[in-house]
């Protein structure tokens, strides 16, 4: 079972062990790493949290790979995804960052000054507070957010999650050490907060990428879908596509009328397209293939085998029909989850990607 699997059923726990109700809002948002997950919503206020940011190396990695300012919002949105967020503290020498205070108060930190020992001292400083906090050993305060990349950190973090603390650490992906996001329970990445503002456009350019030989709508219902395919096609063995695509959208006609039957069928044209199927051999003029006795390929053995096939086979032929250009994660993801805010299906949907250039 490959490494992101896992994160997969949980993400969609409820769907593959048969107690969802097939609706997208049942989706956990979840962070990076593999531990825990990131809560929202009422789970999220009975716990406390502390973000702690090492605010140069945000800011330098920020600007060195995107050439903005670091948009605090999106970092503050993560910590208070975990719950309420009870220690708001960013680190510097603020001598030398006088036009930067004004913007961070206002978003309610507390700028803890550090001056004339350089960057180390700002490290530390942060350091010992996070080892204070966890001393206090209030069990209210459950998890430590580190925003910063930086390596000195990875001891900090394991030392943490030793006193019981979830430990979750933000950064940009081509300046964070791979050591401290091993020592995270979680690790959200800085590009991946960003890159939402660039996935419409991108979106429906794939779209007309894959139009040629796929039609899509963006819809978070599909791999809900895709798993109710699946326990159909075990439930009706060596049927033809003809009969599943009766009883597939009148299943959802049935119980969930407000899913447009043109998603479902497309659903099932996905899986046709990106070979999820084998056929009888049609013999001497035998019947067209889609009323053919229809089998899942091999190495198709459960509904998450079926979904990661389609996806994979639908990023095949994106690839493809872009001519080489690479392709987005956080807009693929949405081109086939429907939605791009959950890290743990972005970071998914990038080793697929990866995969597909060793083939």
């Amino acid at each position: 079972m490959q490494a992101w699997r896992p994160a997969l059923r949980g993400a969609f726990a409820s769907v593959f062990d048969g107690t969802c109700p097939e609706a997208p809002g049942q989706v956990v948002t979840l962070g990076v790493n593999r531990r825990v997950p990131i809560l929202e919503g009422e789970m999220a206020e009975d716990f406390q949290v502390a973000l702690l940011v090492d605010f140069e190396n945000l800011l330098l990695s920020v600007r060195d790979q995107f050439g903005e300012p670091v948009q605090w919002q999106r970092i503050i949105r993560v910590a208070e995804q975990q719950g309420r967020v009870v220690v708001r503290r960013v680190y510097a020498d603020w001598s030398a960052y006088g036009h930067q205070q004004k913007d961070l108060q206002a978003l309610g930190f507390e700028l803890v000054h550090v001056g004339g020992h350089g960057k180390n001292a700002a490290d530390l400083r942060l350091a010992i507070d996070a080892v204070h906090l966890a001393a206090r050993k209030e069990p209210s305060l459950s998890r430590i957010i580190l925003a910063s990349g930086d390596g000195d950190f990875t001891d900090l973090a394991h030392y943490l999650r030793g006193q019981g603390l979830v430990v979750i650490g933000i950064g940009v992906r081509a300046t964070t050490a791979v050591s401290l996001v091993a020592a995270c329970d979680h690790f959200v990445y800085y590009d991946d907060l960003i890159e939402a503002r660039r996935t419409p456009q991108t979106v429906e350019r794939y779209l007309k990428a894959l139009a040629p030989k796929v039609r899509m709508t963006i819809s978070p219902y599909r791999p809900w879908i895709i798993v109710r395919a699946y326990r159909l096609i075990q439930q009706h063995r060596g049927v033809s596509l003809n009969v599943l695509k009766e009883k597939l959208p009148n299943y959802y006609q049935e119980h969930y009328p407000d899913i447009p039957q043109s998603v479902v069928n497309e659903i099932l044209h996905q899986l046709f397209h990106t070979y999820c199927f084998e056929f009888v051999p049609p013999g001497r003029e035998g019947p067209p293939l889609w009323e053919r006795a229809a089998y899942l390929a091999e190495g198709i053995h459960s509904a998450s085998d079926l979904l990661e096939h389609c996806d994979r086979g639908l990023l095949r032929i994106l690839r493809q029909n872009l001519g080489g250009e690479p392709i987005d994660p956080v807009a693929a993801t949405t081109l086939l989850y429907g939605q791009s805010e959950n890290p743990q299906l972005v970071e998914h949907v990038r080793q697929l990607i990866e995969n597909l250039h060793c083939e």
